[in-house]
């Protein structure tokens, strides 16, 4: 039996929320009352929660076969270990161990010392087999109810990292012993070549060799910015880029439903499939600590070129596109939820009351998200269009 271990992609929200609603409540349940087990994984997840924790942590997945068999994550700026959960049907496998190591290797990565985890009280045995001691019980509130959990922790290859510190520490020391001697040694070099200037050449001369190292300096600090931006520039077009692909991929889906819908007798086969697709989609979260940095530093004065600083300020106007697009289609998302979820078995893709199809409320709700989908497409292009041009300006302004 071959566990293999991925990064979770968003194509598997869907069978990550079934499996966690089917772990808790099949699992769970000797040690929790429904009730607790209701408000740790209700029926009805929370989508816009569940999206904002899938994409500020680093979530991967276990497979056997093609199937999704268990998840796991870090969290708090990765961290810590945030979730670990296994298929309900493939439990004592050595699946959750398998992802257990790889968190605990990434966490090595991060040189982070102690692997922290609130485990719950099924899991509890499960962490201590492999490490873990408590460090105190928690409780905390979850939709209402009151949960109790345990906090634990294991070390990390300790004398390993004490090693690294030590051996980081110490080049730290001679690059700062080295910094501080070469500061020295070129401040009483500069000191006298300007004090022989001002004696040979006057203070015309000296106050000219000081504005070209000032400029110098300015010139540095401009190409800092720009090559920042740059970094944050691909990172944009590459996320703006895939949700884009995601988008038209929607969109044909429902311009191709929508058609069969006019079509006598329409089948309700493949319209689990488009709800699915249409609900579940990609928020944009944004590179812009460049420009945030600008923002807050004054740092637009280190641009020497105005129509740089004018691109810069349009491209990012951009933002507040996104950003009420995101809005109102989550408001939608939510909506189309509420309104096919009594039809719609969201974990299998599929149709359960076929009445649904002749209902003109879901041609209505179809017609409102391809809408959105359209106009968020033309934000999308224009936003790829902008990213590029002002990628290009830079690049343009580097290399002169």
């Amino acid at each position: 039996m071959k566990i293999a271990i991925r990064k979770f992609t968003s194509e598997d929200t869907t069978n990550l929320l079934t499996l966690f609603y089917d772990t808790v409540h099949h699992v769970n349940n000797k040690d929790h009352p429904s009730e607790h087990l209701d408000a740790w994984a209700p029926a009805q997840p929370d989508l816009k929660k569940w999206k904002i924790r899938l994409k500020s942590s680093e979530t991967i997945v276990a497979e056997l076969d093609g199937m999704m068999v268990g998840f796991a994550n870090l969290e708090n700026d990765l961290s810590t270990i945030g979730m670990l959960y296994v298929h309900k049907d493939y439990q004592g496998k050595g699946i959750a161990t398998e992802l257990l190591k790889a968190l605990e290797k990434k966490l090595k990565k991060r040189e982070e010392k102690v692997a922290a985890v609130e485990a719950s009280k099924t899991a509890k045995p499960f962490f201590e087999k492999r490490g873990y001691r408590l460090v105190r019980e928690n409780r905390k509130m979850l939709n209402g109810i009151e949960l109790l959990n345990f906090i634990m922790e294991k070390e990390l290859n300790l004398k390993n990292l004490d090693r690294k510190d030590k051996v980081a520490e110490h080049a730290g020391e001679m690059k700062e012993k080295q910094k501080k001697k070469t500061f020295r040694w070129r401040d009483l070099f500069v000191n006298k070549v300007f004090d022989l200037l001002i004696v040979i050449a006057g203070v015309t001369i000296a106050f000219q060799l000081n504005n070209l190292k000032i400029n110098s300096d300015q010139e540095s600090l401009e190409k800092f910015y720009l090559q920042s931006m740059l970094s944050d520039l691909d990172k944009d077009i590459q996320e703006a880029n895939e949700n884009l692909f995601d988008i038209q991929s929607d969109r044909q889906l429902l311009t191709s439903y929508l058609k069969k819908l006019d079509m006598p007798d329409p089948s309700a086969d493949s319209l689990g499939i488009v709800i699915v697709e249409t609900v579940w989609f990609e928020t944009f979260t944004g590179n812009q600590d460049t420009y945030s940095t600008l923002l807050a530093s004054s740092g637009f004065s280190a641009l020497a070129d105005q129509t740089i600083r004018n691109q810069i300020t349009e491209y990012y106007k951009q933002y507040q596109s996104i950003e009420r697009f995101d809005r109102i289609y989550t408001e939608l998302m939510f909506q189309l939820y509420s309104y096919f979820s009594p039809y719609c078995d969201f974990g299998k893709r599929q149709i359960i009351d076929p009445s649904v199809v002749g209902r003109m409320e879901t041609r209505n709700n179809l017609l409102m998200a391809l809408g959105q989908l359209n106009d968020s497409a033309e934000i999308y292009s224009e936003m790829i269009l902008k990213a590029n041009e002002l990628k290009n300006s830079i690049q343009s302004t580097i290399q002169k």
